[in-house]
């Protein structure tokens, strides 16, 4: 079976609603919902409001532990393939049926996305790329792989469970950077099929900048990059840098020069700095 995998927490709960109507109104009706409720519930209402069937799994700790817990959990079921969507975002009605055709040659593939604040009518296409097979050096700097946009199958996703660092910030690169290390097969399509909601609450800005921004990614850049020096990745030119970044932080024109650079269109995660 292939099933939806989610996590609602209490900030994106307010989205319930615009989620949920995504995932009843799909054009392919092959799959199960997995939800995973870190510290907080639905009420008889809202689950009444799913017509798919579901599963539920209730937690309460930090984001990183509740979405790995969760999947071990529903790798025990062993789906045939995980279709990540964040609950704050909103699923274009086909992008179930387009991901899995689209996964039949392939371990894993990542749709480009819709950017939107309020509402969907205001969207932005968010990258400027062709369609082409996903490697190892595209994602080693930056990474455009996420929770809203990525399809992977069950069987790849067990080889690579236990070796997420349930301390990185940048869990969904994390996901992708072991994929590619165990030579999983990945591909980009460069047709949105997720409406990525921007706001406070995302975990890496792609329409906002500021000194605290800047300072967050530089920090989990910084365990990313240490993490993944372990299977034999070089990165220390960019540990260095990304040490004297955040010395010089306070630095007026350090910060003036970052954001002449900031572009909203086509800029990945985690590339300001």
């Amino acid at each position: 079976m292939n099933y939806i995998f989610t996590t609602i927490y209490p900030k994106s709960k307010k989205y319930f609603d615009e989620f949920i109507d995504s995932l009843n109104y799909q054009s392919e009706k092959t799959f199960k919902i997995f939800i995973v409720l870190n510290g907080t519930s639905l009420n008889p209402n809202q689950k009444k409001k799913i017509k798919k069937n579901f599963i539920i799994y209730k937690t309460n700790t930090t984001w990183q532990k509740a979405r790995i817990e969760g999947l071990k959990k529903l790798l025990k079921k062993n789906p045939k393939n995980i279709i990540f969507a964040d609950s704050d975002d909103i699923l274009h009605k086909d992008r179930i049926k387009f991901s899995l055709n689209k996964i039949q040659k392939y371990d894993f593939i990542v749709n480009n996305c819709y950017l939107f604040q309020k509402t969907i009518k205001k969207k932005e296409i968010w990258l400027k790329r062709k369609e082409k097979k996903i490697e190892l050096n595209q994602i080693k700097y930056s990474n455009f792989v996420g929770c809203s946009n990525t399809t992977i199958r069950g069987n790849a996703m067990k080889k690579i469970i236990d070796k997420i660092n349930v301390n990185l910030i940048a869990f969904d690169w994390c996901i992708a950077k072991l994929l590619l290390i165990k030579k999983f097969k990945g591909i980009y399509i460069s047709k949105p099929l997720t409406f990525y909601r921007q706001y406070g609450e995302n975990t890496s800005s792609l329409i906002n900048i500021s000194k605290k921004k800047i300072k967050k990614d530089i920090k989990c850049k910084l365990a990313h990059f240490r993490y993944f020096e372990k299977f034999g990745i070089n990165y220390k030119k960019q540990i260095l840098e990304l040490k004297n970044k955040y010395r010089i932080i306070g630095n007026k024109k350090f910060l003036s020069d970052i954001k002449k650079n900031f572009k909203t269109k086509n800029q990945y995660w985690w590339s300001l700095v």
